[in-house]
């Protein structure tokens, strides 16, 4: 796991920037996989709809239910069989804890090099998943080549596999061909029917990311057929946030995840509160909250956010169960840390180091407890965290991080 301290030399910092660039374009194929658009207040929903409000509320087994018995009732139908791979999709990333912007840098996880380990099935059933969409798309763009929801759905297929290829299976090329297929089946659909919104989607994350690629993969991403501007490429996307059908929310997403891109913090908050109110028991929009706060330098924001996190978390609400408990403490006590709260700061710490199963934020937790115990003139208590550390992981970045401050805790003696 990295240690955000570690250093790197410059050819790392090379890789690093093409690994960001390569992911930039990927990402131009990936999040218009799940396709949700927004639930009409005060209506009563059609199984799509209500599958669509249990996924973005985090329900997921509901919204499998739903799902599954609507196919039985409609096995051809477009929306639901995106959904379920979709589905089938958000279940493991939420997992791996992939759901979040700042997992998409060069030190988050989907930049690590190694594929992640799926359980037992979990490829076949997904690929099967999208198979079947897959077909029931072919089978009605066979009949009618112009028919505008199969191209749609047929390109949400596509991109769901981007996705998969480039956050699970770490095949970027694999990756690359399903999200260029998805951007083409898009724009075809945009030059059939320019009042398709929705389409705008893939079309607009094209446009932006190739605005911002070195010229040496604007290159590449020109073969592809992504062409255009980050002004663009924005606007295009706010078109679908406010009058996009299917993919309304995907695209204030994407916003979100680009405003941060651009150091426009305070737009990137304002969509995330419209989907905290839209989705009351998604966490995800507050932990984006957390991370965004930090990168302002807003610390204040950033603990308000990350103290109403632990607050569900400890109510034990609805969706409790899927909260990351040890990255959402450490994430609190970090915020604490920095608006000078120690104290609060070290019982959060504290907390995310006793989280069953000790997930790598436990871990790194221990270690800024022991940073800050250091620091609070404790060299007692920091030695003792140091060697809990560098005993229960000594080959990590922590681990080496704890044995190196014990050395020089030992040479200050």
């Amino acid at each position: 796991m990295a240690w955000e301290g570690s250093n790197a030399g410059p050819r790392a910092e090379r890789g690093a920037e093409r690994r960001s660039a390569l992911q930039m374009l990927l990402l131009t194929g990936l999040v218009c996989a799940v396709g949700f658009g927004t639930v009409a207040h005060g209506a009563t929903p059609d199984p799509d709809d209500l599958a669509l409000a249990q996924i973005y509320n985090l329900e997921y087994d509901m919204a499998h239910q739903t799902l599954e018995a609507q196919l039985r009732l409609h096995g051809d139908d477009l929306r639901a069989l995106n959904y379920l791979g979709s589905l089938t999709l958000d279940e493991e990333l939420l997992r791996e804890g992939l759901y979040s912007a700042e997992a998409y840098t060069n030190r988050g996880v989907a930049a690590r090099q190694n594929r992640l380990e799926m359980p037992p099935g979990y490829e076949k059933k997904l690929m099967d998943a999208l198979q079947k969409a897959q077909r029931a798309a072919e089978a009605r763009l066979g009949q009618d080549s112009d028919d505008q929801e199969a191209l749609y759905w047929a390109g949400v297929t596509h991109a769901t596999r981007a996705e998969f290829y480039f956050t699970l299976k770490r095949s970027y090329i694999a990756s690359l061909h399903e999200g260029s297929a998805a951007y083409k089946l898009h724009q075809r659909l945009y030059r059939l029917n320019p009042g398709y919104t929705d389409a705008l989607l893939v079309i607009g994350m094209g446009q932006y990311v190739a605005g911002t690629l070195p010229w040496y993969i604007k290159v590449l991403a020109s073969i592809g057929g992504f062409r255009g501007s980050k002004v663009r490429g924005l606007d295009d996307l706010r078109q679908v946030s406010e009058r996009g059908h299917y993919a309304r929310d995907d695209a204030k997403i994407i916003l979100v995840v680009f405003y941060r891109r651009e150091g426009m913090y305070a737009q990137a908050v304002d969509v995330l509160q419209g989907l905290a109110r839209l989705y009351p028991w998604n966490f995800l929009a507050l932990t984006e909250m957390v991370q965004i706060g930090e990168a302002a330098g807003d610390w204040r924001s950033a603990t308000r956010a990350a103290d109403e996190l632990v607050a569900r978390l400890d109510s034990r609400g609805p969706g409790y169960e899927l909260m990351p408990a040890a990255r959402i403490f450490y994430e609190a006590g970090k915020a604490h840390e920095h608006v000078g709260e120690a104290d609060q700061a070290l019982r959060l710490y504290d907390r995310a180091a006793m989280v069953p199963g000790k997930k790598p934020f436990s871990y790194q937790a221990e270690l800024a407890a022991a940073h800050l115990e250091l620091q609070l003139n404790h060299p007692a208590g920091a030695r003792r965290r140091y060697q809990q550390i560098a005993d229960a992981v000594p080959d990590t970045a922590e681990g080496k991080a704890a044995r190196q401050a014990l050395k020089e805790i030992g040479n200050r003696e």
